[in-house]
């Protein structure tokens, strides 16, 4: 079996959006003939936690090493940091991120010199046959490339989202500095992917896509049993306010329709919605209780953030095999996608064409969940992966 290197700052026991990608990609690979030597940073202070995630990884060889980022440090405060007010803790968990405007070129640029240490030594006695670098943060594609430079075998940089903050630009004084970054990497990788077409647009023309994805196994479960029509989100919402609204606006019209939102909401959209009876908000959830919601839902509900091509919920929703509705503006890459793949509706802010998708699916969801999904299942990805990590060795 080849052995592959894989650099990612986030990963289990770190739950969450971030960690999916490489977690499920290190599932497969092994099935495909590559064995996964992740190169990762010890305990971080990060919001959440889902310490089942790690069962993904049995297959993987796990290396962790020490870090002078924010998160790390913080990590070690953390304990006392539980003891202050909410709102104070709060504010100390937003430093790393705000800390992404002040350090080049991303908060976790204090990884850098142990994990190069570190990775020197796991290529001198393991041998890998290529290196997997996956951003943000981009501070792991510099460390893939002083890799490849020592190891003298094929980099691939893949890109979750096109900028060390995530989808949105960061402030115009750093754009220029993080575009020569990110090209540099670009320019020293073998192979460049990319989770959706709006990302590697981003990236540039030599990106190639890759999906993100479900994994087929975390949907051999039982059901939730939902109280009403049930109609699932899951994941944050920070920027949604006016959508959200416009949504149970719409849903009044179907009394018997029951929203349920999975994950973290702002303020705002908790104090509106915490006593409205068609309202259930459920918090931040391990993500094997997402899927067991995600596949009891009838209906589930796609809203983009801001600027976000795809987000990576869209992708496990397909594999949830339940009707999806798309709601809100500037989310054509992902009205596309669900459209194609003949899964669902978008309906933008149109409350009248929610309400009329919403009966047909509950008269008949067949439609919308029979159609061919294999482009996106995780397995299905590993093996176009190992396929092209091949044919560059």
């Amino acid at each position: 079996m080849r052995r592959l290197l894989v650099v990612a700052y986030y990963t289990p026991p770190l739950g969450l959006s971030g960690v999916m990608r490489v977690t499920k990609l290190c599932k497969f690979l092994p099935e495909a003939g590559w064995q996964p030597l992740i190169l990762t940073v010890k305990p971080v202070a990060y919001y959440h936690y889902d310490p089942r995630l790690l069962d993904d990884l049995k297959g993987s060889r796990i290396y962790r090493t020490e870090s002078a980022d924010p998160n790390r440090l913080l990590n070690l405060v953390r304990s006392k940091a539980k003891k202050l007010t909410p709102a104070l803790a709060q504010g100390l968990g937003a430093g790393p991120r705000l800390l992404n405007y002040v350090l080049f070129p991303d908060s976790k640029v204090g990884w850098f010199p142990f994990g190069s240490g570190a990775g020197r030594h796991i290529i001198d006695r393991e041998k890998p046959a290529a290196i997997f670098a996956t951003s943000p943060p981009f501070t792991a594609l510099l460390l893939g490339v002083r890799l490849k430079a020592h190891a003298h075998v094929p980099l691939v940089s893949d890109f979750r989202d096109p900028w060390p903050t995530g989808f949105a630009p960061p402030p115009a004084y750093q754009r220029a500095a993080l575009r020569r970054v990110r090209r540099y990497a670009v320019d020293h990788s073998d192979l460049v992917l990319a989770v959706n077409d709006g990302t590697a647009r981003a990236v540039g023309p030599r990106c190639e896509v890759l999906d993100n994805g479900f994994d087929p196994t975390d949907f051999e479960v039982e059901p939730a049993k939902l109280d009403g029509f049930g109609i699932v989100h899951v994941g944050n919402l920070w920027q949604n306010q006016a959508e959200v609204a416009a949504l149970a606006a719409a849903l009044r019209a179907r009394p018997e329709a029951k929203l349920y939102l999975a994950g973290r909401v702002d303020g705002e959209t908790r104090r509106r919605f915490e006593h409205d009876p068609q309202v259930r908000l459920l918090g931040t959830l391990p993500h094997g209780e997402a899927c067991v919601l995600m596949k009891g839902a009838d209906v589930l509900l796609y809203v983009g953030k801001p600027g976000q091509p795809v987000g990576i919920k869209l992708y496990e929703y397909l594999g949830a095999r339940r009707p999806i509705i798309v709601w809100g503006e500037g989310s054509d890459e992902a009205a596309g996608l669900v459209t194609k793949a003949g899964a669902g509706v978008a309906c933008g802010l149109d409350g009248a064409k929610l309400v009329e998708a919403l009966d047909e699916m509950k008269r008949d969801p067949a439609p919308f969940i029979q159609a061919d999904r294999d482009r996106f299942n995780r397995r299905s990805q590993a093996r176009r992966l190992a396929a092209r990590l091949e044919s560059l060795i």
